[in-house]
């Protein structure tokens, strides 16, 4: 009776240059199991990783097809060198000037006079950057260090795109081929020659065309681009296809992409973040962790910081190109980031493009994008804060275009009544040290949530001198309608919203909620301006209601249904990215509002189980759980009679995004329904109430 033998079988593929460094070190053969192989698992050391010019492929039938091709182009090179060396044997000395035939793919050295012959790819060390001359997309490091079990959760769209990736790979310009293009362990002459995982190595024949310059609003690959590593082309591929429409504005970055590395790498930078938060997860705080907490693709933003830094102190450099990188790169913070580093971005464009000339640039859009991410960033600042509301000469331009304009002054308009929500409690209280309302509320905010920011603003003395009077505010009210009057009437028709009641289903029901009909627009994007206008009215009539008797409450209400329609009517599974201004930020801004307990219920019972049903991505986990949370609390506290009219969270500026999900003090300030202010701080748990549902 045989016994089976306890060492493992091994594969019977002789592989000379294949396997982890380790096995071939000691000249075992390695199953190259990913992302340890278990020779080094059994021995109890880490395993050193695999060669890095070995490109793996599933075998398809295309792969298949691939490899047939290859082989037989090779097969092909080879006969005919066989038969040139037995021509210069034999015949005469000019039998060596034959021109090669032009069926003939791959062959050991192409004549140059052969241009029917496509050129044969280098032998390109594709997860290695150490033979790079700097070339479009060479990096100190790349993602291909960390294990593959993280790069299949880390990049769920790239994993299985990457076999199509190397295909679509092109061929280098017949300048190019004499570069540095292999490792240095490999020497000069050998270097070209196929080794024996040619059959996982996909020919240049493949029909799929990944880089279109037609299509493609980067423009025309550049050589560099051409021969990049495969993960990298992935990255820019999906800024392509995925990044550049989720803009708000619409923008090519042709010119910037081919001449500018710090552009690219700013390119990269944001699709791999992008890319990351793409994966839908289950609804536990595990998951959300895992993902945030995974900062392998945090190597190219630190990249393209450096390369921004450096390119800044170089005077030649063309501000197009600086201002296109910092706005990616505060695109990547509004994403992945905190509200520190997306603010210290976006300081870092308004000092490039207040320098730039924008008439006499090749990206006007570019413009339209700084001055949305100038008005956004508003909403980060605590309202007390003077600095919160900048001017500078480009504000009157703004008024130019509807989308600026509607954006410029609902951002003044949420500074007005997010302040005077705060300073109300203030005004008559003389426990608080403080000169101002404004200064009592930012030394109130110093010490019952201890944040950083809070201290260091309090000492730079940023707050305001002089209290909100009931004459201040109805003088800024009515200037901001007369601006929203001007907006509204340069409205065409097909942007105007449009009542739904052509189906049963377009009203929308419940059990706790009264009915709501819902509203259309011709898209996503002119729904979300028309509901900045009907939020900007609906905060204009409450501050009206409180310092203006003649106003009732009721007409903030009327403003809420036409708002709670559009909310409901809008497709808002549909991402909405790179911006402050999100949904769900307009839904707890439209609570505040809200004086009866309508809104929470439809939001709480229709809209929130909506979203969780379809799955959450990293953001929308921290977006909605957050919302959700706040719209307990919110109605909670309206049921006991008081009406919370602004929160502030205890979370420190540059903590990262899921913080605001943890145990954590939040300060809310309301009334009593309209009859007196009040402040408090409470502990809010997100999560705790997710797990309730």
């Amino acid at each position: 009776m045989e016994t089976q033998s306890s060492r493992p079988k091994k594969t019977d593929i002789v592989r000379k240059r294949t396997g982890c460094q380790n096995c071939k070190t000691r000249r075992r053969k390695c199953d190259e199991t990913r992302p340890e192989c278990s020779a080094c698992v059994r021995r109890g050391i880490k395993c050193s990783g695999y060669d890095r010019p070995v490109a793996f492929k599933d075998v398809t039938a295309l792969a298949a097809e691939s490899s047939r091709k290859f082989e037989a182009a090779r097969w092909s090179a080879l006969r005919h060198e066989d038969a040139r060396r037995k021509r210069r044997m034999t015949a005469t000395e000019t039998a060596s000037s034959q021109v090669i035939r032009p069926d003939i793919a791959i062959g050991p050295a192409p004549s140059a006079q052969a241009p029917s012959a496509p050129a044969p790819a280098p032998f390109t060390n594709f997860m290695s950057t150490e033979a790079w001359s700097r070339g479009a997309f060479a990096l100190p490091w790349g993602l291909f260090d960390i294990p593959s079990t993280a790069q299949s959760q880390v990049f769920p769209e790239v994993a299985p795109a990457l076999g199509t990736i190397i295909e679509s790979v092109s061929a280098p310009l017949p300048g190019r081929a004499s570069d540095n293009t292999t490792s240095p362990r490999q020497s000069s002459p050998e270097a070209l020659t196929p080794a024996n995982w040619d059959e996982f190595l996909v020919s240049h024949d493949s029909p799929v065309d990944t880089s279109s310059a037609e299509e493609s609003l980067l423009g025309e690959p550049t050589t560099d681009l051409q021969i990049s590593l495969p993960l990298e082309e992935s990255l820019v591929q999906h800024f392509d296809t995925n990044v550049i429409p989720a803009i708000p504005v619409a923008l090519a970055f042709s010119n910037l992409f081919q001449s500018s590395s710090c552009f690219r790498a700013a390119v990269l930078a944001l699709s791999a973040s992008h890319l990351k938060l793409a994966e839908r997860l289950p609804m536990d705080f595990h998951s959300l962790r895992r993902i945030c907490d995974d900062k392998c693709v945090w190597v190219y933003y630190d990249t393209a910081v450096k390369d921004l830094q450096l390119q800044i102190q170089r005077s030649n450099t063309s501000s197009e190109e600086l201002a296109g990188a910092a706005l990616l790169l505060a695109y990547h913070e509004l994403e992945a980031g905190t509200a520190f580093g997306l603010r210290n971005h976006a300081s870092g464009l308004d000092a490039i493009a207040s320098k730039m000339d924008f008439a006499a640039s090749s990206m006007p859009n570019l413009f339209k994008a700084w001055r949305m991410l100038r008005y956004d960033i508003r909403y980060t600042y605590t309202p007390t804060r003077k600095s919160s509301n900048p001017v500078d000469n480009y504000d009157s331009a703004s008024f130019l275009d509807p989308q600026l304009a509607i954006r410029d002054v609902m951002s003044r308009v949420f500074s007005l009544y997010s302040r005077n929500a705060m300073e109300a409690s203030f005004l008559s209280d003389n426990t608080v040290e403080g000169s101002s309302a404004s200064e009592k509320a930012a030394r109130w905010l110093c010490s019952v949530l201890n944040r950083k920011s809070d201290h260091r603003n309090f000492q730079r003395g940023d707050f305001y001198k002089e209290d909100l009077t009931a004459e201040k505010v109805l003088e800024q009210c009515d200037t901001f309608s007369k601006h929203l009057d001007s907006w509204h009437k340069g409205l065409r028709d097909c942007d105007l919203p449009i009542v739904r009641v052509g189906a049963d289903g377009d009203t929308i029901t419940g059990p706790t909620f009264e009915p709501v009909i819902t509203y259309r627009f011709s898209d996503n994007t002119k729904a979300m301006d028309y509901l900045l206008y009907l939020i900007s009215r609906m905060s204009i009539s409450s501050l009206r209601s409180v310092y203006d008797p003649s106003v009732s409450a009721a007409a903030t209400e009327a403003w809420g249904k036409v708002a709670l329609g559009i909310i409901c009517g809008m497709n808002v599974l549909q991402k909405q990215q790179f911006t402050v201004l999100r949904i769900d930020v307009l839904v707890r801004w439209v609570a505040l509002l809200y004086e009866s307990t309508n809104f929470a219920r439809t939001i709480l019972d229709y809209l929130v189980p909506k979203f969780l049903a379809n799955g959450l991505t990293a953001p929308e986990m921290v977006s909605w759980v957050y919302t959700k949370a706040r719209m307990e609390y919110w109605l909670r506290e309206k049921l006991r009679g008081r009406a919370m009219r602004f929160f502030m969270t205890g979370v420190e500026e540059d903590s990262d995004p899921w913080c605001i999900l943890t145990p954590h003090t939040m300060a809310g300030f309301g009334d009593y329904n309209g009859k007196g202010n009040f402040r408090e701080t409470f502990l809010m748990d997100c999560f705790a109430s997710v797990d309730k549902r």
